[in-house]
């Protein structure tokens, strides 16, 4: 995973063996460099080759598969780092011995367990016939890169050449990464060896697909380690962005890299397994990608096409919608989706248009004071995909909140209907008034926020209550009258997480009472500091 710089992830980066720079707002300088290759041979211009960087000590895995090169003193010597990122003095035998842990796990994971093909061998320049990671100070922000060997093709030469190659990995993961230490090892572990895994297994396309490769890389991440949270910073990237930015579409900018689409690969491998990420890669080796999913979702007995709408599903419920047992397992950490539209509804029908691109998901949200409503709009044009036209095609929508419209119900008192020419290329999906937990965020940080606890039946009244008990000794920490707010259409009693001495009450477990004389609810909630 290439160099993540403060706020930004860089994440992997498989890189031709030659002269290069990433750049400082760079995510991953690999593919970038791969491309200015070919344009390079297609121009018959010389590339000056780069040698293996030349390390002092290297030391084999448990399961003699993978060796690491490192130096003991100097300025490439690893280190173990403290929680806010500074070096643990004489820590380098630590932070090689966790590697080592870490890179069998990778090795069982992702070889022996998931059944992808072990990377081809690189005719002992490592040292031998082991896969070889070389410990690097890098200076740019960079996690790691994937080092192609060109002069060390696979098998026939072909469009997509297979090629050997070698890892290197930042010999710290300290101050200015946003990821840190342990967790950043066992990212960039299962991201590089994963491009390790695509590059020599399936070879590399066009620099199009580029983003493709990126995608199925990050999502491997915590899918090997689930202690590896550090995509969800690309998360919330795509999410914030996710009504414009398609699917399948290749590198434009660092938000388009392909990073902040690796949830998609995630989705996959939570309904299907890792079996359908081994064989889109295996599909992956005679045809580019958006034809090679298709392919390898029609051995699960399903579509490209229903997939995407699926997809575009799950990603509603994150954030306070989210649902952990049913979807991503860290959708509570997820936000919610940016809207392209919010609408609000009256007596009036109102007609929307909209334009979108194939593959792109568009989240419309209908309101009213006491109803709201959700429709999903995505178009699934697998030519558009394939062909990478980035065509936009347009759609309406029309609102209202009477019911003698002849429109059809999408919540209590929410009337809507979906127009377009051609049924069979879109996905259309509407969503009532969401469930909405008891309470929220919860945990609940005072200093920061206060809890909003949604309950039918209790108005925003004199006569609504609210005790806040203490779970451990069940003493009274607040009572009073809850102010009421209105949050996406729904009402909440709010509490600022104070005592009724005004204090800013303790980290613990709380139970909460909120009545209004004849409906009452209970519930439970954690206060962390």
């Amino acid at each position: 995973m290439a160099k993540k710089i403060s706020a930004y992830l860089y994440c992997l980066a498989i890189v031709l063996n030659s002269s290069f720079v990433i750049a400082q707002n760079e995510k991953c300088g690999t593919f970038r460099e791969v491309d200015r290759h070919w344009k390079n041979k297609l121009s018959k211009t010389d590339r000056v080759l780069v040698s293996r960087p030349v390390r002092d000590t290297s030391t084999l895995t448990s399961n003699n598969k993978i060796r690491i090169h490192f130096d003991i003193t100097g300025n490439n010597q690893p280190a173990m780092v403290d929680a806010a990122g500074n070096r643990i003095p004489n820590s380098y035998k630590q932070y090689i011995d966790t590697l080592r842990s870490i890179l069998d796990s990778v090795w069982k994971a992702e070889i022996e367990t998931y059944n992808f093909n072990a990377p081809p061998a690189d005719s002992g320049r490592g040292g031998g016939d082991e896969y070889d990671f070389y410990i690097t100070n890098f200076n740019d922000g960079t996690f790691g890169i994937t080092n192609i060997e060109d002069d060390l093709p696979v098998g026939p030469a072909k469009p997509n050449q297979q090629y050997a190659t070698f890892i290197e990995m930042d010999n710290d993961f300290g101050v200015g990464y946003r990821t840190k230490g342990i967790p950043a090892l066992m990212a960039t572990s299962a991201h590089e060896f994963h491009h390790a895994i695509q590059v020599g297994g399936s070879g590399v396309w066009e620099n199009e697909f580029f983003y493709f490769y990126e995608i199925c890389a990050e999502a491997m991440e915590n899918t090997v380690f689930n202690d590896a949270k550090d995509y969800i910073f690309d998360v919330k990237t795509y999410f914030a962005n996710i009504s414009s930015t398609p699917l399948f579409q290749r590198r434009i900018d660092f938000n388009t890299a392909g990073y902040e689409r690796a949830i998609w690969g995630m989705f996959l491998m939570k309904k299907f397994g890792t079996a359908i990420m081994k064989e889109i890669w295996e599909e992956i080796k005679n045809h580019r990608p958006v034809q090679a999913s298709s392919n390898a979702l029609n051995t699960f007995a399903t579509s490209l096409e229903r997939e995407f709408a699926d997809f575009t599903y799950w990603n509603f419920f994150t954030g306070y919608r989210a649902d952990v047992a049913k979807y991503y397992t860290d959708a509570g950490l997820f936000p919610t989706v940016s809207l392209i539209r919010s609408i609000n509804v009256s007596g009036v029908k109102q007609d929307v248009q909209i334009t979108t691109k194939s593959f792109t998901a568009n989240y419309i949200k209908a309101r009213m004071i006491t109803d709201s409503a959700f429709v999903i709009v995505s178009n699934t044009n697998f030519t558009d995909a394939v062909n990478y036209s980035q065509q936009t095609f347009p759609f309406q929508l029309s609102f209202t909140s009477s019911s003698s419209s002849g429109l059809p119900a999408i919540s209590n008192s929410i009337f809507a209907k979906f127009y377009v020419d051609n049924f069979l290329d879109w996905s259309y999906t509407a969503i009532g008034t969401p469930t909405v937990p008891f309470c929220f965020p919860n945990p609940l940080n005072p200093n920061s926020s206060s809890l909003l606890i949604a309950l039918q039946g209790v108005q925003s009244n004199s006569y609504a209550t609210l005790n806040i008990f203490s779970a451990s000794s069940m003493d009274l920490i607040y009572s009073g009258n809850p102010s009421f707010k209105f949050f996406s259409g729904i009402q909440y009693a709010e509490w600022n997480g104070r005592d009724n001495n005004g204090a800013i009450v303790s980290s613990g477990v709380y139970l909460f009472v909120l009545s209004n004389g004849m409906v009452s609810h209970k519930g439970k909630f954690a206060v962390l500091r």
